[in-house]
């Protein structure tokens, strides 16, 4: 029995196996050995940072204590959210209805990870309206680009987290009206 009949765990079964290679492939590119990344994901993440100049990438923010924040959530993709994913994959495609608590808990990582970093694109100057020299500012269609760049990881986790949710609550539902069934038979 697999968890795939839903139309909702087919795209989950796409969007989570594509997380795994952002983040094996992109994210963590810096926790790779030396030597043994292979050079079109570097070309990937090079081009992805000269089209959108991600300061979070870049580190364009400043140095290591205007970073730790980013830095911290990279760690948590590395040591909850990867580990998560390829039980997400795995329990998709067994079947496995538990499957919808890992969903959950991603999911709300995920989000909530992401919102500081949409935040900080918003807050950043705009380079076509600023006047300071020197100080860090994006142009509007960096903006953009980045915008639609981290976005749909925000706003997809969070409408998995319901729909996850809404899984488990059934589930819950189901196993409360089966124990009451049981109790009064049993009586």
């Amino acid at each position: 029995m697999t968890m795939l009949p839903r139309v909702m765990d087919k795209v989950y079964l796409g969007y989570f196996t594509l997380a795994i290679f952002i983040a094996v492939c992109i994210d963590l590119q810096d926790s790779w050995p030396e030597g043994t990344l292979p050079g079109f994901l570097k070309q990937i993440k090079q081009q992805y940072i000269a089209d959108s100049n991600d300061p979070l990438l870049t580190g364009a923010l400043g140095g290591p204590s205007q970073t730790a924040w980013f830095d911290s959530l990279v760690f948590q993709k590395f040591l909850f959210q990867l580990p998560a994913l390829f039980l997400i994959v795995g329990g998709i495609l067994q079947g496995w209805r538990p499957t919808y608590i890992w969903i959950l808990a991603y999911c709300v990582s995920s989000a909530a990870t992401t919102i500081p970093c949409v935040y900080t694109i918003l807050v950043i100057p705009n380079a076509d309206t600023a006047t300071t020299i020197g100080t860090l500012a994006l142009s509007s269609a960096q903006k953009r680009f980045l915008l639609y760049n981290y976005l749909p990881f925000f706003a997809f986790p969070l409408i998995a987290a319901v729909d996850s949710g809404l899984q488990l609550a059934e589930d819950v539902k189901f196993a409360v009206t089966a124990r009451k069934a049981l109790e009064e038979k049993a009586q």
